[in-house]
């Protein structure tokens, strides 16, 4: 057995596993339309955003100084997202397209009292009646709070979007 793996612990799986599962979770509930419930997902403080690139290699790093794709300081950004979805008050949203969220490398960073920073990768594949099969990817970067309850929230979900041009409208649910 090398070093790394005897190093992991039943802890260690248990809270990779649980992690895996919320990340997971995300991104099954935005396929499946069941926006109400992927809100319950995230904290009443969590931030949510997708930083512009800057030049080739800089994200945006400011979103009051810098130009940033979405940015959301508090969930009530994401939830006026969802009334404006499920009221069909979004032209950008209709017809909604159907996509197919593929998570992978799913990494805790640090897991610290109640906070665990971790990251993955993602690719959202979809299709939209005007513009046909559309791909898109990049990395997530979460900051998980474990509640009270002992549940884990999110409480920031931090988008990069690796695609340079964006020829589409992007929302919650293409992201």
């Amino acid at each position: 057995m090398n070093a790394l793996a005897s190093s992991v612990t039943d802890a260690d799986l248990k809270l990779q596993h649980e992690v895996e599962r919320l990340i997971y979770q995300d991104a099954y509930l935005l396929d499946m339309r069941r926006f109400e419930d992927w809100l319950a997902l995230f904290r009443d403080d969590a931030e949510f955003a997708i930083p512009a690139w800057i030049d080739e290699t800089t994200l945006a790093t400011d979103p009051t100084q810098e130009l940033y794709l979405i940015h959301f300081p508090d969930k009530t950004g994401l939830d006026d997202r969802v009334y404006r979805i499920n009221t069909r008050d979004s032209y950008a949203s209709t017809p909604m397209p159907r996509s197919a969220h593929v998570i992978g490398n799913v990494l805790i960073l640090n897991a610290a009292g109640p906070r665990i920073e971790a990251t993955c990768s993602w690719t959202v594949h979809q299709y939209a009646d005007r513009k046909g099969p559309r791909s898109h990817g990049g990395r997530y970067d979460y900051t998980l709070i474990r509640e009270p309850d002992g549940t884990l929230k999110i409480g920031r979900k931090h988008i990069t979007f690796l695609n340079d041009r964006v020829d589409i409208p992007l929302d919650i649910y293409n992201v």
